[in-house]
């Protein structure tokens, strides 16, 4: 951090702490477990990663001990969230540990005083940065890891967390709020919006019943590293229980994100949208599919409402290309 602009977050009370590399240092000392083993801590460093305003900051720490440099994945919170370090060791011990095919980054420590989660640092290129720039041979490869990686996830895992239901996309507001957000700008993409969310709404009553499992809360291939020997999936915050289309809607509706986004047309990823979703469907629990165009539209207006509220660029346009999608997925799940 040294001769940058100090990052002040007044609702992260403990993030001016972190950032401190001498009272980081002081804390980081009395972690048992860590890759360090107990050894003296002579020099932390400190790299802000991702802030999310009022609510977290991801971070990489850097402790050198002995002439040996340790990297970790730091993530300090606005409120005690001794909860994630539970629920992610706990699918550690599952079957989901660093000589794991399929892991996550091992969880090192959570440090309540500083509401700060360590977490092992994983080195690999993301999925998502192969999706966008590498070829159809390595696009296919990595759609395919991250399907066997959710597949596994969704049969073995333990279930902890809240239960969310399908209802709650609809009755907890998010979604609401998403064709609200729209509906302020009136003229046709209002219009999108308010025939997007009635259509889920009437959807979300013919739901079939299926088991619920283990759910990610936010799967992507952003959040998938595609490590050697190892495909690790990252980022807890919003772990959950849920029907595991909720995972696997998520998943193919950021790939339409992202290619409409970046690659200039929302089909641009269709084929390693059908190799992710072949592949889940061949390993994971059975019916898991029954409800997946529900997920994914729902997951459209959710990236309909995000293109908005970032302003990001041609945002009319896009914002009006995955609503009209939202809609178009619906629409082929009745025929």
């Amino acid at each position: 951090m040294t001769g940058e602009q100090p990052l002040v977050d007044l609702e992260i009370t403990t993030l001016a702490e972190v950032l401190d590399p001498p009272a980081l240092a002081k804390h980081l000392r009395m972690v048992s477990g860590a890759p360090w083993n107990g050894g003296p801590v002579q020099e932390v460093q400190v790299r802000v990663l991702r802030h999310h305003v009022r609510r977290r900051c991801a971070l990489e720490i850097g402790v050198r001990t002995e002439g040996h440099w340790h990297f970790l994945i730091g993530k300090v919170y606005h409120k005690d969230r001794a909860d994630i370090f539970r629920a992610i060791e706990g699918i550690r011990e599952a079957g989901f540990g660093p000589q794991d095919e399929y892991s996550i980054p091992q969880p090192v420590a959570y440090m309540p005083s500083l509401r700060l989660l360590l977490q092992e640092k994983v080195e690999g290129p993301l999925a998502d940065t192969i999706l966008r720039t590498g070829d159809e041979q390595s696009g296919a490869a990595a759609a395919e890891r991250c399907a066997r990686w959710l597949a596994r996830f969704h049969m073995i895992a333990p279930k902890v967390g809240e239960v969310s239901y399908a209802r709650d996309h609809l009755d907890s507001g998010s979604m609401q709020r998403c064709s609200r957000e729209i509906a302020k700008l009136g003229g046709p993409l209002a219009d999108r919006a308010a025939q997007l969310y009635r259509r889920l709404e009437d959807a979300v009553a013919s739901l079939s019943p299926v088991e619920m499992r283990a759910g990610h809360g936010s799967f992507s291939a952003a959040q998938v590293i595609l490590a050697q020997g190892r495909t690790v999936a990252f980022d807890w915050d919003r772990y959950d229980v849920a029907d595991p289309a909720c995972d696997i809607g998520r998943f193919l509706g950021a790939l339409r994100r992202r290619a409409l986004g970046e690659l200039g047309s929302i089909r641009a990823l269709d084929g390693p949208a059908r190799v992710f979703l072949k592949t889940y469907l061949a390993m994971g629990p059975a019916g898991a599919e029954k409800n997946l165009r529900f997920f994914e539209a729902a997951a459209c207006l959710k990236w309909a409402k995000h293109n908005l509220t970032h302003h990001v660029p041609g945002w009319p346009e896009k914002t009006e290309a995955m609503l009209d999608e939202g809609l178009h997925v619906l629409e082929r799940e009745a025929a």
